[in-house]
């Protein structure tokens, strides 16, 4: 994990990161926010781990339920870190996937859960060929050990299993890592970020993601910035940081 530390009182924005990306592309944005008044905490992903990391293959296999228990002990060591401090939850594509599963099997955890460039890929929000797309997803993972995400530029080399889950989403709409009680009874506040021209996260998708928490309280952000697109924002934190801040501000109190 990587910490970045604020004022001792200061809120913790806790990142996490979309498929395949490595932490390291979101240090930028981490250094912005902790100056702009949050204690910032980022994990690395099971599977894309900077050192002495695994590879998936067909011996090392897991899917969204191990990424939320990962969270959930990642949560753990950021509140030991940051002890008695209100918790953000910042979820970057399949992070947010993983982070809503996360806020509603564990209720109570975070004061809030930030959404940016994430959705569901459930097939009404892409089209019928994710029909098709997400069981050949599923197969070439299936036969190779792991899905090889780097050659169709759709994130990295992943596990099997998180192929699995993420295409029973895709073609059930069904998250897994919580169950439908547990996502229906959160009431969570949710800052939900939608972006011009992402075809990865089209509005659609993004809105049914949020979806999932019928329950919540959701604001709604538009980002339509020249050169912001699906991962290009966390490279340009002053794009989404005062928004964040504002939001968190009225939430939890103002983190500057």
């Amino acid at each position: 994990m990587t910490w970045r530390a604020a004022d001792a009182s200061a809120p913790l924005l806790f990142l996490h990161p979309a498929m395949g990306m490595p932490a390291t592309y979101y240090h930028r944005f981490g250094e912005q926010a902790a100056k702009a008044g949050f204690h910032v905490a980022l994990t690395e992903l099971r599977g894309h781990e900077a050192e002495g990391g695994r590879i998936p293959s067909h011996r090392y296999d897991f899917g969204y339920q191990d990424m939320v228990d990962d969270l959930s002990v990642a949560m753990d060591e950021a509140q030991r870190q940051f002890p008695d401090v209100p918790v953000v939850l910042l979820g970057h594509s399949m992070g947010g996937q993983v982070g809503t599963a996360y806020v509603a099997s564990h209720p109570g955890r975070v004061a809030g859960l930030i959404l940016i460039g994430a959705g569901t890929p459930y097939w009404k929000a892409f089209g019928r060929w994710m029909l098709g797309g997400a069981p050949l997803a599923v197969l070439m993972g299936q036969v190779l050990g792991h899905f090889p995400g780097e050659r169709f530029k759709f994130a990295g080399r992943e596990s099997k299993g998180l192929i699995r889950d993420w295409a029973k989403l895709a073609l059930t709409n069904r998250l897994t890592g919580a169950t439908r009680a547990q996502l229906d009874a959160s009431s969570l506040p949710v800052l939900a970020f939608t972006i011009a021209g992402d075809s990865l996260a089209p509005d659609e998708s993004v809105q049914g993601l949020v979806a999932q928490l019928p329950a919540a309280e959701v604001d709604w952000q538009h980002l339509d910035i020249e050169g912001i697109d699906h991962f290009k924002w966390a490279r340009r934190p002053d794009s989404v940081l005062p928004q964040i801040t504002a939001w968190a501000g009225a939430l939890v109190g103002d983190p500057a």
